[in-house]
């Protein structure tokens, strides 16, 4: 099981830089997990859009986030591995603030739509350079392999604080309308005064200039299809993706409000249910079950295939039951596909391949939106009942056959780690 009683342990100097290095970076890795997760807005964010805006305009400015996100992926990427992980991580959340606090007062489509841009930004700052910091420690350290497990135990951390954030934001919701989305802003401003007690790994940076900044976006791109395992790999990690985030970050509030589920209740449903997966997770990565790479391959393709055509009974058992098996899935990318991404990218271009990864999921994200929108202006209902049918059917025959084939390809074989 889990412990916390070791967490408010302060880092202990020692002799070596390295060591320290690692001490440091990730005991402020899990106080970060706290404060980064205060999603108090998680169960009422689409009502409170919906009381101003339809389902086809929150769906259009979350295409606009996707999109405003999608064109500083990279970018942002480069100007991590350029300028260094700490201080991109830094403004991200200061930027995520704001956008929160204007979301908090928001009461048009333009105001939603401004609030939008700033989380779109922050997103792409975050996406990537936290991700790199994390390993590049670990590797700095020669501790490349506790990386699923440290990335597991932060987010049982970061999900045990949004159970918190989730439950509260749903009681405090009907007397104080805007407070849910005030205290969200309040925690990213602590997150970002935090980031800044980070150490930077050491990587080879080189001096920002414009013409390093576009090779090292270009650069950062080429790592995710520079070899085959590297495209198999990165391929996996997108499309298992791109079948779960629209899901975790938008489907299951449309899908959980279209079925009147209040928001108490929505806190209470989300909480629990992401702190089960997490939790169910870190079991199966203590049992090292996912040491098989035909179980990495497998479990997602066939949970995917098996649960996102149960939506065809549309109702709150069956997306209770999906929700769950996203968010499992979901922690499982991060956690267990992340690391064997980061594996294959080198220390230089990590972050800007990360958030390679990242842009190619919201390309799908932006497309299962878009789909939406047209079919929820053209239906009088069930659209987010379509939406999941087509991305079950995504599951059978397509990331189905991929997973079979690379399961078969890397059965008894280790991946072969980039070493700089």
């Amino acid at each position: 099981m889990f412990k916390l009683g070791k967490f408010f342990t302060f880092p202990q100097k020692t002799n070596d830089h390295n060591e320290n290095l690692y001490l440091n970076n990730i005991f402020y890795l899990k106080v970060l997990a706290i404060f980064r997760s205060m999603y108090f807005i998680v169960p009422v964010w689409v009502s409170m859009e919906l009381k101003y805006i339809s389902f086809t305009q929150i769906a259009l400015i979350d295409i606009v986030i996707l999109l405003s996100g999608l064109l500083l992926e990279l970018p942002t990427g480069a100007l991590a591995d350029l300028l260094g992980r700490k201080i991109t991580i830094s403004i991200s959340f200061f930027i995520t603030s704001i956008a929160y606090l204007i979301f908090a007062y928001s009461n048009s489509f333009l105001l939603f739509l401004l609030a939008g841009l700033g989380f779109g930004l922050g997103d792409a700052l975050l996406s990537g350079s936290l991700e790199a910091l994390v390993f590049d420690t670990l590797k700095q350290d020669k501790k490349e392999e506790k990386f699923s497990e440290i990335s597991n135990n932060n987010q049982i951390i970061f999900n045990l604080s949004l159970v918190f954030a989730t439950i509260v934001g749903g009681l405090v919701f009907k007397k104080y309308y805007h407070l849910p989305s005030i205290l969200t802003s309040i925690a990213f401003f602590i997150a970002g005064i935090l980031s800044t007690k980070f150490i930077e790994p050491d990587i080879d940076s080189e001096k920002f200039t414009l013409k390093n900044y576009l090779f090292q976006t270009k650069m950062g791109f080429k790592e995710l299809f520079k070899n085959k395992q590297s495209r198999d790999i990165s391929l996996f990690y997108i499309l298992v993706g791109s079948f779960t985030w629209p899901i975790v970050l938008s489907f299951k509030n449309f899908a959980l409000t279209d079925l009147a589920v209040n928001e108490k209740s929505m806190g209470y449903i989300l909480a629990l249910l992401s702190l089960t997966a997490v939790q169910f997770l870190h079991v199966l990565i203590r049992k090292k079950v996912f040491e098989r790479m035909d179980v990495v391959f497998l479990m997602p393709a066939i949970l995917l295939s098996i649960f996102l055509p149960l939506s065809y009974f549309y109702n709150v058992p069956s997306m209770i039951a999906i929700i769950f098996v996203i968010f499992l899935l979901s922690s499982m990318r991060w956690n267990i596909l992340g690391k064997l991404s980061n594996q294959c990218y080198s220390s230089k271009n990590r972050a800007t391949a990360i958030s390679s990864l990242s842009m190619m999921i919201s390309i799908f994200y932006i497309l299962t939106l878009a789909l939406f929108s047209f079919f929820n202006e053209r239906m009088s209902s069930g659209a987010i009942r379509l939406i999941f049918l087509i991305m079950g059917f995504g599951s059978i025959f397509l990331l189905l056959p991929i997973a079979i084939k690379l399961k078969n390809k890397y059965h008894n074989k280790v991946l072969e780690q980039h070493y700089d």
